[in-house]
């Protein structure tokens, strides 16, 4: 419904006033029709000690309402890409959104230390080195998640074919086709702190901290991991990214486990995007 009359106010719009103010109203609505029931799930009393799974689809619901919806809608390139501005803006929101609901949850309404959320800092030198050893294990299972998303694929369409398959769907991704437009040393360095720090952040505190804390009490630590890796694969929409994505997720999943803090899968979170993008200006794809 709120996608409905979105859409309704946008195209109504465009025959009266300008596109960006068009895209501007219809964000409004949608965000008003659609935040509804995700915020009345976030913020409804609950004789409970703690957050559960209620909230967290409360703000996955919010977030798949609205979000998509605005990128969706403002403006784009000549080529279909959507401006390095609206990347940093849309991508700032979500995670600023993720960071605000993990602490409403745990320090307003459930009145817990946000330690609860996996918010430890002690012991700086600890967190650092578990990071970056999780860090280590994450690229190699990204690399590992690629090969074997090629060999199952290729079960079907042979090696070759299953690789040509894999880059072109690559290719397809927003990020991967504004990549290769952005030379300059301030927009990869506004980039970098984007993906190596606003969204390992934000991804962490709602991921590991709201969601897998949730699950944690609703099943045993295996299965609540694995749940939790899976939710976060099928969250980022990219298939063909899909294997390597859960290793990751199963990875940040088991180092919050074992460490009781999410401040380590947040450096290591960060460091394997950061390793993605080197990887990505250091190979031939940069010149297309």
């Amino acid at each position: 419904m709120s996608v409905a009359a979105a859409l309704f106010v946008y195209a109504d719009a465009l025959t009266r006033m300008r596109r960006a103010a068009a895209a501007l109203w219809a964000i409004a609505v949608a965000a008003v029709v659609g935040a509804a029931v995700p915020l009345y799930l976030i913020v409804r009393p609950s004789a409970r000690r703690t957050w559960g799974l209620a909230e967290v689809a409360g703000v996955t619901l919010f977030f798949a309402g609205t979000l998509p919806l605005a990128g969706a809608l403002l403006p784009r390139s000549a080529e279909g890409l959507p401006p390095l501005g609206l990347v940093v803006v849309l991508a700032v929101a979500k995670n600023a959104f993720f960071v605000a609901a993990g602490v409403y949850l745990t320090a307003v309404k459930y009145r817990l230390p946000l330690a609860a959320l996996g918010l430890r800092v002690d012991n700086a030198r600890r967190r650092a080195a578990q990071g970056l050893g999780a860090a280590a294990v994450a690229v190699l299972g990204n690399g590992l998640g690629q090969s074997l998303t090629v060999v199952v694929l290729g079960l079907a369409m042979g090696r070759a074919g299953a690789a040509k398959y894999v880059d072109s769907e690559q290719a397809r991704i927003p990020i991967y086709r504004l990549l290769p437009k952005l030379h300059q040393g301030a927009e990869i360095a506004v980039l970098a702190v984007l993906v190596g720090v606003v969204v390992p952040i934000g991804e962490e505190i709602f991921f590991r901290g709201l969601t897998l804390g949730a699950l944690r009490r609703a099943m045993n630590r295996h299965a609540a991991v694995a749940a939790s890796a899976v939710f976060f694969a099928l969250a980022h929409l990219q298939l063909v990214e899909l294997l390597p994505i859960l290793i990751l997720g199963l990875v940040l999943g088991y180092l919050y486990e074992l460490t009781g803090s999410i401040v380590p899968g947040m450096i290591a979170h960060g460091l394997n995007n950061l390793a993605a993008l080197f990887l990505f200006y250091q190979g031939p794809s940069i010149g297309a």
